[in-house]
């Protein structure tokens, strides 16, 4: 929990899916470190995020919802809307190379992806990571993947992390690396 939170505090923006929101209610806040809150964000398409999320009640920071609903109802008090159009006008998911330019106008120039498996897969499959962290915890919980098939819908470059680093934290491994994605652009 430290490390994530020293990572939280080096970014200037958090990204989750409306997923994470629903199933975890997280913060997105820097609890057990000292430094600043990154700017909280959600990826979501058709603004399910509820108003009582504690996402949308951050103690220093306005929640920003990346929504392609154009059309979108204030969230309350500390929620700002930001409606992204994609270049084909798809109106199913919202476009990440667009939502992208947008945070950059906004001044987010270092964004952590702490969403789940649909975050994550979108992020890797548009060649969007630059780095990873990832934690192995010495417990086997099953039927949970934190990365779906990068080889599916045509994608079809390697991954690899290099170079690989590798720690002990308590009794959780921590790999970390940096992303280089082989094969042909999409």
């Amino acid at each position: 929990m430290e490390l994530t939170h020293q990572l939280r505090s080096l970014h200037d923006g958090i990204l989750v899916g409306i997923g994470t929101v629903l199933s975890d209610d997280p913060q997105l806040t820097v609890r057990k470190w000292t430094g600043p809150n990154p700017q909280p964000i959600v990826l979501d398409s058709q603004l399910r995020t509820p108003q009582s999320a504690k996402i949308c009640h951050h103690p220093d920071k306005d929640c920003w919802i990346l929504t392609v609903r154009p059309d979108a109802e204030p969230l309350g008090e500390q929620v700002d809307i930001l409606a992204v159009r994609s270049a084909d006008g798809s109106q199913r998911q919202v476009p990440l190379e667009e939502a992208m330019s947008l945070l950059r106008e906004r001044g987010i120039k270092s964004l952590m992806v702490e969403g789940g498996t649909t975050v994550i897969t979108a992020f890797l499959k548009e060649r969007m990571a630059d780095a990873l962290v990832l934690t192995v915890a010495p417990r086997l919980v099953g039927g949970y993947k934190a990365v779906g098939n990068l080889q599916a819908e045509g994608c079809d470059y390697q991954l690899s992390i290099h170079p690989l680093h590798t720690a002990l934290a308590g009794k959780d491994l921590i790999v970390w690396g940096d992303l280089h994605y082989e094969g042909p652009v999409p």
